[in-house]
């Protein structure tokens, strides 16, 4: 291979920064219904009556209704309007149709709404109390799992230390640069609909489970999208509304959110709190942990599975057995609770390494002496929940992050002595990869040569598509220029999954390279009718199809001109003509990258600066280092964020404090700072492509050193996500 491992710059780029790209609100079509959605302003109440009679009355508006209580099966849970009552602040009571954006926001101040407020719970807490409902009549603790290992209460008595800890993650909002939204074109039999989502397939099969009797089908396209994170996986109550709305007035209809909306409706993440016991022994060894997650699901039950993710991988990388994860799924009054990039990983990691930093202080022991003594030397290596880590070398990679880490430190003891604040953190962390069950790619060779590569996953800025072109045009031995990738229609391949959870270019590029080889077989069948010679002398290699004895051979171009042009006549060969296969392609585990970050804080004027960051991943096989840079880069940037700046606050009736960018902070240029990146290739996976995912990492392995580093420089101890301004005092 030559191209896979190179640095080549995202093929998909030029179109982009020039002004070409294509996103949902760039879409129009004629005869569009612009669509606006009446929110609650309240986070609990019952809800009387709608009136849209108002409204309806209006210049300009088509139709308005609200209301909407058809049954949607997985996600949401609950309908996809509020009809008797409001359970958060955001949730769509109505909407209104009308010729233009301005109009339809106009027509929304006419909806007449009678509610009556009643007392909502926010504190996830208090809600396991039960003295106040965030459903009525219903329990808030709607979910509960008990992981159990071993002894590990009877290892806490056995401990000689143990340490305590009310670890804290707040929720935060995902922050897309581009809000989420929704244009759907009506035919009687079909429903177009463009959708920036992370799965157009998942989009499809669910919209279908809806309304499917009202419609043959449902074709999905994704336009360009401006971020996600996570976020915009599963369909949302608007995707609903507006489908529903096509059909109702068999108009076509497009929906945007305002920032504002944004913030309110899509769904939070995060949202977590530990209650953890801890011990170890003087020699640091860790004896046992017992931990109480607190999951704060917001107003619907569908993000209990981040617990299950944080519960399982809460042991990460160290060798303990004795663990115990009580996991309590609570409602609150509050926007519903979903993935947010790691999704329960960076919440384990963080409590696995905020454990081991307090034992280590506990101790007085080094804290990477501490991780040492209880880091995983032999892989595979099942733990204590049934989790099949895979493959690397956890110490060779610690050993290389703490030469960093020991240089850090000096400079900042420098540092010290001269009066400045300044810290520096280490961590180590474990990720979870390529949730299934697995991914589809489709190639196709044109008459004129150019190699169509169609994948199933649907990559929304992380460069996927440079880095299948790699792999194809390697397997293939062609030119990169002449490998077209594309994606994100369910029109153009059968069935798929998406883009979510790290797992792109290991599924949807091992499933390229079996589709390749299918096709390298083919090409050798077809050329040898062609050329009138047995499959045994023909050889393929660097795009041709070579008879070995004669030295004659054929080029893709010309076997797949040769199969088309065939068929202006009769097709006198027993091979299928057309140069064209597909494959899917799943592994029987996950995969588990692992890495190591170290940053210097120093604390200026009340804020933590960085002033310098090193991360060092294991992640398999890199295909194009600039990706997968690119992806720490970002990833560090996102982790600094829910660090430091990030946090959704609610007050204690329900109303969102942090509704926009004014009181929402995120990082800027102006936090910016420079990351430098390296990696190892010991750990591989099992597949074709031995690569495992870097999507996420950094999310994961932000934080927790961060964190730490930021304790180092203060000197207090600090247990919650983000830190505030407060914590930063002398």
């Amino acid at each position: 291979m030559t191209l896979v491992g190179s640095r080549i710059r995202r093929i998909e780029d030029p179109r982009l920064i020039t002004g070409k790209g294509q996103y949902i609100d760039d879409l129009d079509l004629p005869d569009t219904l612009f669509l606006a959605i009446l929110r609650s302003n309240v986070a609990h109440a019952k809800l009387k009556r709608v009136d849209v009679s108002d409204a309806l009355k209006m210049p300009g508006v088509v139709d308005a209704f609200s209301g909407l209580n058809i049954k949607v099966e997985n996600r949401p849970r609950n309908f996809p309007m509020a009809s008797t009552e409001i359970l958060y602040e955001g949730q769509p009571l109505a909407c209104v149709l009308a010729t233009d954006r301005y109009t339809a926001y106009d027509a929304l101040e006419r909806v007449q709404v009678d509610f009556e407020e009643i007392p909502a719970v926010t504190d996830p807490l208090e809600a396991v109390k039960e003295s106040v409902s965030a459903v009525e009549g219903e329990k808030n603790l709607v979910y509960t799992k008990t992981y159990s290992s071993g002894n590990p209460q009877r290892a806490l008595d056995g401990s000689d230390r143990v340490v305590e800890l009310q670890l804290e993650i707040s929720r935060i909002y995902p922050a897309a640069m581009e809000t989420r939204g929704l244009l759907v074109t009506y035919t009687p039999n079909l429903l177009t609909v463009y959708a920036p989502t992370q799965s157009p397939h998942f989009m499809r099969r669910y919209l279908l489970e809806a309304f499917g009797k009202d419609v043959q089908d449902i074709r999905v396209i994704q336009p360009d999208v401006g971020g996600a994170f996570g976020s915009k996986l599963f369909p949302y109550p608007e995707d609903y509304i507006t489908v529903y709305a096509s059909l109702r007035t068999r108009r076509s209809v497009k929906w945007i959110s305002t920032r504002s909306e944004d913030i309110r409706s899509t769904y939070h993440g995060r949202g977590q709190i530990h209650r953890v016991k801890a011990g170890a022994r003087k020699d640091g060894t860790l004896t046992g942990i017992v931990d109480d997650l607190y999951i704060d699901l917001g107003a619907a039950s569908h993000g209990t599975y981040l617990a299950d993710i944080a519960a399982t991988m809460l042991p990460g990388p160290y060798s303990v057995r004795d663990v115990l994860v009580n996991v309590y799924g609570v409602r609150t009054n509050k926007t519903p609770l979903d993935q947010y990039r790691g999704a329960g990983r960076p919440e384990a990691s963080f409590v696995i390494e905020r454990i081991m930093d307090a034992l280590a202080d506990e101790i007085g022991m080094d804290p990477i002496e501490m991780r040492k003594r209880n880091l995983l030397r032999e892989l595979p290596y099942k733990n204590p929940f049934g989790l099949q880590y895979d493959s690397g070398d956890y110490l060779q990679l610690l050993e290389r992050a703490e030469k960093v880490f020991r240089e850090m430190e000096s400079r900042a003891r420098d540092l010290q002595r001269t009066g400045r604040r300044v810290g520096v953190g280490f961590d180590f962390y474990l990720e979870q990869n390529n949730f299934g069950p697995w991914e589809s790619a489709s190639i196709r060779v044109r008459g004129d040569g150019k190699i169509i590569v169609i994948i199933g996953a649907a990559p929304h800025g992380q460069g996927t598509a440079t880095g299948i072109a790699q792999i194809v045009a390697d397997e293939l031995g062609v030119n990169l220029e002449d490998v077209d990738v594309r994606w994100g229609d369910t029109s153009m391949i059968g069935e798929a999954y998406g883009t979510y959870g790290s797992r792109s270019l290991t599924l949807a590029g091992n499933a390229a390279i079996m589709a390749s080889r299918k096709l390298k077989e083919k090409a050798v069948r077809l050329a040898a009718q062609f050329m009138k010679s047995d499959v045994e002398e023909l050889r393929y290699e660097q795009g041709k199809v070579t008879n070995v004895k004669t030295g004659k051979f054929m080029t893709l171009k010309e076997i797949a001109s040769k199969s088309m042009s065939s068929l202006g006549g009769v097709w006198r060969y027993r091979e299928e003509p057309g140069l064209e296969a597909t494959a899917y392609f799943g592994l029987n585990n996950y995969t588990y990258p692992y890495g190591s970050h170290v940053v210097m804080v120093e604390i200026v004027d009340g804020r933590p600066r960085v002033l310098d960051y090193y991360a060092l991943d294991d992640i398999g096989k890199v295909v194009n280092p600039m990706l997968a840079e690119g992806q720490v880069r970002g990833g560090v940037i996102q982790g600094f964020g829910e660090t430091v700046l990030e946090e959704i606050v609610y007050s204690e009736n329900g109303s969102l404090l942090t509704g926009n960018f004014s009181d929402y902070a995120i990082p800027t240029a102006v936090e910016s700072f420079n990351v430098k990146w390296e990696y190892l290739e010991t750990g591989k996976s099992e597949a074709l492509l031995p690569s495992k995912g870097i999507g996420e990492g950094a999310t994961i392995g932000t934080p927790p050193a961060l964190l730490r580093a930021i304790e180092k420089a203060t000197g207090k101890k600090l247990t919650r996500l983000p830190v505030r301004p407060e914590d930063l005092l002398p």
